[in-house]
């Protein structure tokens, strides 16, 4: 007599079986403008070879915008991207050298795969204004009409010098500077969202003239010679989405906000998405958004990397204030420590966050993209850049200058001290220039 088969049995037969299951297959996306890869500012001036990315056409690359933490390569957003010697080098538009590059500049780039990790053939800096320093209290600044947070930089700035600003924008509009520099010569140059002010349009505090033709709540680029706060533009580009069509993800390093139910970027990028529970309901913090790039060029955030501190305020409650209301942030969503602040965990896991529900949701294992990482069960779901075998991961050195704690606003009360480090040198003598 044939003995009858068990649950036990049952059970395992259907498990083998479930393999030979036909699995749902995600449709392609169609290819657009024959597989371009690369990124690059949109701009009139163009140089030798063209805009960024034009060289990389059918390799595939990553647009990265973020601002230089350390050097070995560069180190951007926490990736690390290799360059040749010969490797052309921009800073606001003009031929410059490798050995040029600092530390706090924000640079746009093409990271493509390339061996183990990232490479780019070509590396743009672009500052956020260039012109004259208009006025000069304890933390801040004001140049050519921009409110600039210089809390963590030294320096003896003066009325009258002329200065290039690298640095992020809050959604405030005050750009929380990382390097300043001495630029003597050149065109006056502001790089922001465009608003509609008295009288016509402006980018900040400064009213632009010659570029009626912008349209409002998308960032653009100017140059031209100021006068008695207006800016006569020679030379204007719309960079609401500064890459070239074809590039399918990017990484932002940026302040943001909320705007509603959606995202608020400093910078004036558009960007669609549900931010989580981590992204504050008032104020904004600084965050690294890979993106993706839809058919019709705006960008949807697919993860969010949120770092623990908000922006530096200046701790000065004496000092003019720049704004009719204080910037609050509620702290209540936000964790008192965030692991891998900015980039991976000595112990090898990346440090993503996200709300319920939101972007950066926990979906699965986090690959720790440091040489040699491994998988790191139970951490954040897939996402962010890296070579085929492991790109680069690791938190930047901390620097002198620890932002201030506190929800006071940008001239409000001050707040105490909070975690050091993420703070730049640099610009008239800082700690933190050039390469060596």
């Amino acid at each position: 007599m044939r003995a009858l088969p068990n649950r036990r049995f049952v059970l395992r037969l259907l498990a083998g079986a479930a393999t030979f299951l036909p699995a749902p297959v995600r449709p392609q996306e169609a290819p657009r403008d024959q597989g371009i890869g690369g990124t690059g500012m949109m701009r009139t001036d163009e140089p030798r070879n063209g805009p960024l990315g034009e060289g990389d056409r059918g390799i595939g690359g990553t647009g990265v915008i973020g601002t230089i933490r350390r050097f070995g390569s560069i180190i951007v957003n926490d990736l690390r991207i290799a360059y040749p010697p010969d490797v052309e080098v921009r800073i606001d538009g003009t031929a410059a050298k490798t050995a040029d590059l600092k530390i706090g500049q924000v640079v746009h780039v093409v990271a493509r795969p390339e061996g183990a990790g990232l490479a780019t053939g070509r590396i743009d800096v672009t500052s956020e204004v260039v012109g004259p320093v208009e006025s000069v209290a304890p933390g801040r600044l004001v140049v050519l009409g921009q409110r600039v947070s210089t809390a963590g930089l030294t320096g003896a700035w003066k009325t009258g010098a002329r200065v290039a600003v690298s640095g992020l924008r809050r959604p405030d509009g005050v750009i929380v500077a990382s390097l300043i520099e001495a630029r003597d010569s050149g065109p006056d140059r502001v790089a922001g969202p465009v608003q509609r002010i008295a009288g016509g349009l402006g980018i900040g505090g400064l009213r632009i003239a010659g570029a009626d033709t912008l349209p409002t709540g998308r960032r653009a680029l100017v140059t031209g010679t100021a006068v008695n706060g207006v800016l006569t533009v020679t030379n204007a580009a719309q960079v609401g989405l500064p890459f070239p069509p074809g590039l399918k993800q990017v990484s932002i390093e940026a302040y943001i906000g909320r705007s509603g139910s959606g995202f608020d970027v400093g910078a004036g990028y558009a960007v669609a998405g549900r931010p989580g529970a981590r992204v504050p309901r008032a104020g904004s913090v600084k965050a690294v958004l890979t993106a993706a790039i839809a058919r019709d060029g705006d960008l949807t955030v697919e993860r969010l990397r949120i770092e623990s501190r908000i922006a530096p305020e200046p701790q000065q409650p004496d000092a003019p204030r720049f704004e009719r209301e204080r910037d609050r942030l509620d702290l209540r969503n936000l964790p008192d420590e965030l692991p891998g602040r900015f980039g991976a965990e000595p112990g090898g896991r990346q440090g993503g966050i996200g709300g319920p529900g939101g972007i950066g949701e926990p979906r699965g294992p986090a690959i720790d993209t440091r040489p040699g990482g491994t998988v790191a069960p139970g951490a954040e779901g897939p996402g962010g850049f890296g070579a085929p075998r492991g790109g680069f991961g690791g938190a930047p050195p901390a620097a002198p200058g620890a932002f201030p704690g506190g929800p006071g606003g940008f001239g409000g009360p001050p707040g105490g001290p909070g975690p050091g480090g993420g703070g730049f040198g640099g610009g008239f003598g800082g700690p933190g220039g050039g390469r060596r």
